[in-house]
This record gives C-alpha cells, sequence and structure tokens, in this order.
C-alpha cells in the first residue's frame, strides 16, 4: 500500500505563519457555524415547522435523523476526496452546498423537500467538516492543534446556544423560515472568506479514489444506522431490522477484505495497530454514547419527576453546552502541553462521574445533582473532544488527515445515535426513579470501557513542553 504523494500538513513558511493559521481557524468557522446554528432551531421548531407544512413531527424528525445518516455515511468519503484532491477544493464545494442548502430549508414548500434539503445540509458538512479539520491542522505544527481544535469546538458548541437564543424570539416575530433566511448570507460570507483566505492542502486527482472501499464502507455504516432507527420503533428482532443488521456485517466484512488489497485503500488497515490511533477511537465514541444517550433522557427525567414546563428545561440544559464550550479551549491547550492521552482518560473518567451523578438525581429527585451531571458532562466533552481530534490527526501520515478525520466524525455519529437508542430502550415505557436510574447506570459503565481506549495509549503524541 502507498501512501499519497502531496503532503497536507504544513511544509512552507506561509503555512505555518500564525496570522495565516488564525485565519484559517476563523475562516473554517465562519463558514460551518451555519450547520452548527441550525441544529438546535430545528430540533426545537418541528412542531412549528410540522404544522405550518401539513406533516407530522414523526416525518420532520428524518430532517434531524436523515442529516445525520447522510454525514454518518458520507463523511469518511468526502474526507478522502479531500485527500487525492485538495482540501480546499472538497471544503469549497461543501461550502457551497450548505449556502444552498440552507436557502433550499428556508423555501421549502412541502415536509419532503425540507426534509431533503436538510439531507443536502448533511453532505455540505461531510465534505467540510473533515477538510476543514485538515485545513486547520495543516496551517498548525503537532503541538499547537490541540488549542486550535479546542477554539474550533468551542465555537462549535456555543453556537447552538446562541442560536435558540436569538431564534425563539424570531421565529415567534417572523416565522421559522426567517431563522434560515438569516442563515443564508453568513453561508454566503463564510463561502466567499474560504475563497478568498484558504490555500490548497492535499493530495492531487493522480491518486485513484477506493471506490469499492467507500460504497462497502457506505453500505455498513448505512445498515447499522438504519438498524438502530428501525429496531428502536419496531423491534431489533423484526425483519426490517435482522435484514438491516445482516446488511451491515456484510458491508463492514467487504470493505476490511477490499481494504487489504486494493493498492490505494481506503484507509489503511495497519493504522488500527498503532494505539494512540485505535484508542481515541474506542474513547471517545462511547464516551458520546453517555453523552448524547444522557442529555435525551434529561428532559424526560425533568418533566416526568419535577414537573418542569419545556422553558425551564431548556434553560437547565443549557449548563451542559455551556461548560462544554468553556472547558474545551482549555482542553485543547493543555493537551498540547501535557498530550492527549491524559485529557481522553479524564474525560471518560467525567463522564462516567456525570451519569453517577444523574442516577442520585433520579434516586433521590434531588435537581442539584441533576445540574451537576450535566456541568459534568460538558466538561468531560470539552476536555476530550480537542484531544480526540488530534490524537486521531497525529497518528496518521500526512497524506491521511482528511479521511482520518472522517472516519473519527463517524464513529462519533455512531456512538451517538447507539447511545440514544440504547438508552432509550432500556428506559422503555418507565418513568420511576429506579428506571432512570438503571438508564444511566448503562451510561456510566459503556463510558467506563471507552476509558480503556485512553489507557492503552503509548504516550503524548504532543510535542510541547
Amino acid at each position: 500500500m502507498t501512501a499519497h504523494n502531496s503532503p497536507t500538513v504544513a511544509t512552507t513558511e506561509q503555512d505555518l505563519d500564525p496570522v495565516y493559521a488564525k485565519r484559517v481557524l476563523i475562516t473554517v468557522v465562519s463558514t460551518v457555524i451555519v450547520f452548527s446554528s441550525s441544529m438546535t432551531i430545528v430540533s426545537a421548531s418541528l412542531p412549528t415547522i410540522a404544522e405550518d407544512l401539513n406533516s407530522s413531527e414523526g416525518f420532520l424528525a428524518w430532517a434531524v435523523t436523515g442529516l445525520f445518516l447522510v454525514m454518518a455515511v458520507t463523511t469518511p468519503i468526502m474526507g478522502r476526496l479531500g485527500d487525492s484532491h485538495g482540501h480546499r477544493k472538497v471544503f469549497l464545494i461543501g461550502a457551497v452546498l450548505l449556502g444552498l442548502g440552507t436557502l433550499a430549508c428556508a423555501l421549502a414548500p412541502t415536509a419532503e423537500a425540507f426534509v431533503a434539503a436538510r439531507m443536502v445540509v448533511g453532505l455540505a458538512i461531510s465534505s467540510t467538516m473533515p477538510s476543514g479539520m485538515a485545513l486547520i491542522m495543516a496551517a498548525h505544527p503537532p503541538e499547537r492543534r490541540g488549542e486550535a481544535m479546542g477554539w474550533f469546538q468551542m465555537t462549535m458548541t456555543g453556537a447552538p446556544v446562541l442560536a435558540l437564543v436569538a431564534g425563539g424570539p424570531l421565529i415567534e416575530a417572523f416565522g421559522w423560515r426567517s431563522v434560515f433566511a438569516g442563515l443564508f448570507p453568513l453561508a454566503i460570507i463564510g463561502t466567499t472568506a474560504s475563497w478568498r483566505t484558504l490555500t490548497k492542502t492535499g493530495g492531487t486527482s493522480d491518486v485513484p479514489i477506493d471506490w469499492m472501499g467507500a460504497g462497502t464502507l457506505a453500505l455498513g455504516t448505512l445498515g447499522f444506522l438504519l438498524f438502530l432507527e428501525f429496531g428502536g420503533r419496531s423491534g431489533f428482532t423484526s425483519t426490517l431490522s435482522l435484514a438491516l443488521a445482516a446488511c451491515a456485517v456484510v458491508g463492514i466484512t467487504w470493505f476490511l477484505r477490499v481494504e487489504r488489497k486494493v493498492e490505494h485503500p481506503m484507509l489503511r488497515l495497519d493504522y488500527f495497530k498503532r494505539r494512540n490511533f485505535t484508542g481515541p477511537l474506542i474513547c471517545q465514541p462511547l464516551s458520546q454514547f453517555a453523552y448524547m444517550g444522557g442529555f435525551l433522557i434529561a428532559p424526560i427525567l425533568l418533566a416526568s419527576m419535577f414537573g418542569y414546563s419545556v422553558g425551564t428545561i431548556a434553560l437547565i440544559l443549557l449548563f451542559r453546552p455551556a461548560f462544554y464550550s468553556l472547558f474545551s479551549p482549555i482542553g485543547g491547550r493543555l493537551s498540547g502541553k501535557f498530550g492527549e492521552r491524559i485529557f481522553l482518560l479524564a474525560g471518560s473518567v467525567l463522564m462516567v462521574l456525570s451519569m453517577a451523578a444523574w442516577v442520585g438525581g433520579a434516586h433521590w429527585t434531588n435537581l442539584t445533582l441533576v445540574i451537576i451531571g450535566l456541568s459534568l458532562s460538558g466538561i468531560a466533552m470539552g476536555f476530550a473532544s480537542p484531544s480526540y481530534s488530534t490524537a486521531v490527526a497525529n497518528a496518521v501520515e500526512v497524506a491521511d488527515l482528511g479521511i482520518a478525520n472522517g472516519m473519527s466524525s463517524t464513529l462519533m455519529n455512531i456512538g451517538m445515535l447507539t447511545g440514544i437508542q440504547s438508552m432509550f430502550t432500556v428506559l422503555g415505557e418507565g418513568r420511576a426513579p429506579d428506571d432512570f436510574a438503571r438508564t444511566f447506570i448503562v451510561g456510566a459503565c459503556v463510558a467506563g470501557i471507552g476509558s480503556i481506549g485512553a489507557l492503552m495509549m503509548t504516550k503524548p503524541s504532543a510535542t510541547g513542553s
């Protein structure tokens, strides 16, 4: 197996220029922030959108589910395209698609058109996210990547909070379409800034894309995620669910066989022998399992056991993204000095503690413990997320930054969706304290298993002091 022959990390004085590095970070963030800002708005506005488009909330939920399915399936492919054809080119294509998808959301005449537009947004993010992260890392030396990713995570987490605060009154005054109409100019600004600022990184088109590997990976990923989706609705032993599970097994098995044989694989399988590559891919997705599963169970807990209104619950839930956003740059900066292993481990431990706090909050109906659980979840992800991205990137060859970022993002999506479906299945229809406690114990166990991934990492990958 041969690597791409064009570098994807900084090799010139301009690339290593700290001023250029800051411009790249700001430019990438200003582009993808359109997506992160719209996520909370769409989730919170589904009843309003469904009523306006004469549809049901169940169907409109595909505006969220479908988007994540598209992202999970196509992100590795788009990451590899960035490695082969240049991250700037793929990022710009994604930026244009993001603008078009956002405009299509604002103009959608039907529910079907709205869901389709959100899937276009998902494809846009699968193009911009891995290549955008590769562009950021290419502009920073390895010891500064953690800090850069910390700021990136801070804005990506903080933007949805601000969007929810500003978007609520905007929707009440002008309707849900006004949010997307307001985001569309931001998408144009981000695309224009990207065109003017970003310089080329990545390979050249003379390296072939492993389309067979891409297709089989997509089949396996899509089969597994649809198995979770339909299994949660109709049962995991239904005919459809079992057929989807079989597709997932066949797809992944076929993918592994293909990758062992082709000259230019989609993903070099020998990377999995590197502990600093495999360790984070075990650790952080399992933390994400508990993080997202617990976060979606928390509103049910607050409504069922505490009797809070939707508005009050929304305010309480802000503790999680607030602490996530606050601690991301701190975790990123410190990981550059002490290495990623310690912060991935700290994230796993804090996630276990957050689940334990929720167990206590459910058992004793104690709001303070619930808030502590939300805060610890945010701190856990804030500490660990920059280290996750940086550790995976630093463990691969320079020509594989795009696919590495793509795979790390896909596994995070798989961890998220698996956690949501699994913890909802454990909770079932029960709303007693012990039902919630049992659900959070499952989250704690999974996050605890994830700590094994951090422990298996051999040494800090950062080279800072």
